[in-house]
């Protein structure tokens, strides 16, 4: 009888951690979703108000209908599928885009995130590489043969590279990959912004550190000496982590914060892409 007593007794107090233990873990994803995604419903404007011709694109990804816009431009220049950073919608990126057009003769597709804009879904490590997955088969059917750019800013950038790191160089489809104001991993970010005991238990890693050591392709990274959110050197580690690809190259835009690198780089920005680039077409 004492035995059977301890046992049931270890029972309920197992069972009570157990319970104890999944709130805390939902407690934290919803926390992490909180500081880590910003997404606003519904697109303030189209590229129709800065007199872009475009098409709103819709894809499925895990049975949601994902939003992006393309946007043509010259026939001849590359295609850059661009995934912005984790606060606001496409809407608020339609400026970069028409520098990229003007600056560079891109077509740019605009992918918005699940849950964000008029996306379905809800955002998450997850969803976020699924939806890139399905912008990116997408691109490389507008794309032809016309080069194929990957563009990520701050949490794009964990998307960028981890699509990079899945397709290897064989399938040639992806040409470059460039990251602006990356991340080298969740955890390591959460450490950097103050939250160095819940870092370990966050529940999605974005680990762009190991991702990048994978990547094939030439890669730019780019990254403001002035960075408030994204240490400076979390840019210098992912470019010295980019081992196996065939050329990189790493250009700091001086007295950039994290928000303000497109306007703070002025022409000198738009030169370190050009260069790139054509770096990058000769290497291909």
């Amino acid at each position: 009888m004492r035995s059977g007593a301890v046992r049931r007794r270890l029972i309920v107090r197992l069972g009570i951690a157990v319970v104890a233990g999944l709130v805390v873990l939902v407690m934290l994803k919803t926390f992490t979703d909180s500081m880590l995604f910003y997404p606003e419903r519904g697109q303030w404007r189209t590229p129709a108000a800065l007199e872009l011709d475009y098409e709103e694109v819709w894809l499925d990804s895990l049975g949601q209908r994902i939003q992006g816009w393309w946007i043509p431009g010259s026939e001849e220049g590359p295609v850059i599928l661009m995934f912005h950073g984790n606060a606001g919608t496409i809407a608020d990126r339609l400026e970069n885009a028409q520098l990229m057009i003007t600056q560079l003769g891109a077509s740019v597709y605009l992918l918005e995130y699940p849950g964000y804009g008029d996306s379905e879904g809800r955002p998450s490590e997850e969803s976020l590489f699924a939806a890139g997955e399905a912008a990116l088969t997408f691109a490389r059917e507008r794309a032809g043969t016309r080069p194929l750019v990957l563009f990520g800013r701050s949490l794009g950038g964990a998307v960028a590279i981890h699509l990079a790191a899945r397709e290897p160089q064989s399938k040639g489809r992806i040409d470059a990959l460039i990251v602006e104001s990356g991340f080298t991993s969740l955890a390591e970010l959460g450490r950097a912004l103050g939250f160095p005991v819940a870092a370990p238990l966050l529940p999605y890693r974005f680990d762009s550190l190991g991702a990048i050591a994978g990547v094939t392709v030439p890669i730019l990274v780019l990254h403001g000496d002035r960075d408030e959110i994204v240490p400076f050197s979390m840019g210098e580690r992912l470019f010295d982590a980019a081992i196996a690809s065939r050329s990189r190259a790493f250009y700091t835009i001086s007295g950039a914060g994290h928000n303000d690198t497109v306007f703070v780089g002025g022409a000198e920005y738009w030169r370190a892409w050009r260069a790139f680039l054509c770096q990058s077409e000769g290497d291909g």
